[in-house]
């Protein structure tokens, strides 16, 4: 292993619960009758702004993407800027593995500079070479586009490399590449991780038994 790529929210950081805040708020303000569990499905492989494009066009026209995108971020950046914590364990396996010379970067649907500031704040940033937004490269992890970008960039090969995720989606596009993943365990994605073999972990203090 050479080369790692981390995803970042629910991988790298414990933030997902921002998000679906931010989205629930936003139905009551709009006044969606829609239970946000019932969405959430659909959401998870979207990135924000096409999260907010399918809202616009389902269930609320009249709003602007400009107004809705205002109304979340600004509670979504006071959560990254102050509040959202490191998944145990990355911050000292992050810095591990930078001793080691290891190349690490972020590969996102997040946008850059939320993820540049979270990171900066958990002392992760200065270890990663690179941040490659899907949301600024107008890219999506449902194709491997922004995987093979990320290798040619690195100038790291998909053997020596190793994806660190929570979704399928995204863990099924970079193995359809040859690259190894290692998916971070949670409520959402057990099932799917069970029944498509993949690797898991909880936390970033488990990793002993696989590297």
């Amino acid at each position: 292993m050479s080369t790692i790529l981390f995803d970042l929210d629910d991988t790298l950081i414990q933030s997902m619960y921002v998000w679906e805040d931010a989205i629930t708020a936003l139905f009551k303000e709009l006044h969606i009758d829609m239970d946000f569990e019932r969405a959430k499905q659909t959401f998870m492989a979207k990135r924000f702004s096409e999260v907010l494009v399918y809202i616009k066009k389902y269930f609320y026209p009249h709003a602007t993407i400009q107004q809705m995108n205002d109304f979340c971020m600004a509670f979504v950046i006071d959560q990254y800027q102050h509040h959202v914590p490191a998944t145990k364990g990355a911050v000292e396996f992050v810095h591990e593995q930078a001793k080691k010379g290891t190349t690490m970067a972020v590969v996102t649907s997040n946008d850059f500079h939320l993820t540049k500031t979270v990171l900066q704040r958990l002392d992760m940033y200065d270890s990663m070479k690179e941040i490659f937004s899907a949301e600024e490269l107008h890219m999506t992890k449902r194709e491997p586009e922004i995987y093979e970008y990320a290798l040619n960039k690195l100038n790291a090969q998909p053997k020596d490399t190793i994806v660190f995720e929570d979704s399928m989606y995204a863990i099924e596009t970079a193995r359809s590449l040859g690259i190894r993943c290692i998916g971070i365990e949670n409520d959402w994605n057990r099932r799917d991780f069970m029944k498509n073999h993949v690797e898991t972990i909880h936390d970033f203090t488990e990793l002993h038994s696989f590297l």
